[in-house]
């Protein structure tokens, strides 16, 4: 992915780290190695104890159990450091969302809406849902606000300027928008604009390691249709 993005200054992780995948500590180590702001997801506090696996369904619970006993005592020291959220320029960084950051779901513009008042910076950026989505918000007429929804178009840059925005970016692994490639955003922070892009990977070679893993077969099976 990294030898087709456009060059970027520095990488911005919004959580889940490990959870899902069969190489928790190759995908810590990838990090480590990196210029990196990362936050907490609630599958990387599943898997160090700090979150109630009974809050995940199923498959997920039985994921970060595996994760938990997978892990190094580098990449779990590592998973421990992480916030629940950071302050980057023009913009704040939380897995789920800026009001309950590793666990609320924003799926649409009704649950978006109250999070606004939860940071001051022009962006906040989010994970956990898996899905692409841009919310925004204007500026205030006649004492209200307007707010979209916008699916930020791929490899084009999306301009924010005189908005305040939830942006969600997808994510490098399980989509879950119908599209099985890597989803990742590049955000310019002078411009205010923010770029989607896919990179298709060899599913098949994670749909392997995850089934020789022992971990559950619908998580290798998703992989292929990006849902």
């Amino acid at each position: 992915m990294l030898a087709t993005a456009p060059d970027a200054d520095e990488v911005w992780c919004l959580g889940d780290v490990v959870g899902y995948g069969p190489d928790p500590n190759e995908c810590v180590e990838l990090l480590r190695g990196r210029k990196l702001t990362c936050v907490a997801g609630n599958h990387d506090l599943g898997a160090i104890g700090e979150l109630d696996l009974t809050v995940f369904n199923a498959d997920a619970r039985e994921a970060c159990e595996w994760t938990a006993r997978a892990l190094s005592e580098e990449s779990r020291a590592f998973l421990q450091s992480l916030p629940r959220t950071a302050v980057a320029e023009h913009a704040f960084l939380a897995h789920g969302s800026p009001r309950e950051p590793p666990l609320e779901y924003l799926l649409n513009v009704e649950s978006a809406r109250p999070n606004f008042e939860y940071f001051s910076a022009p962006i906040c950026l989010v994970g956990h849902t898996h899905v692409p989505l841009v919310f925004t918000r204007s500026d205030e007429e006649h004492g209200r606000y307007r707010y979209q929804t916008v699916v930020p178009p791929i490899m084009q840059a999306l301009d924010l300027q005189g908005l305040k925005a939830i942006v969600n970016p997808g994510s490098v692994g399980q989509s879950r928008d119908g599209n099985s490639d890597a989803a990742y955003m590049i955000f310019d922070p002078e411009s205010l604009t923010v770029s989607q892009g896919r990179v298709a990977y060899d599913i098949s070679i994670t749909q392997t390691r995850i089934l020789d893993a022992g971990l559950p077969s619908r998580l290798a099976a998703r992989l292929s249709y990006g849902w």
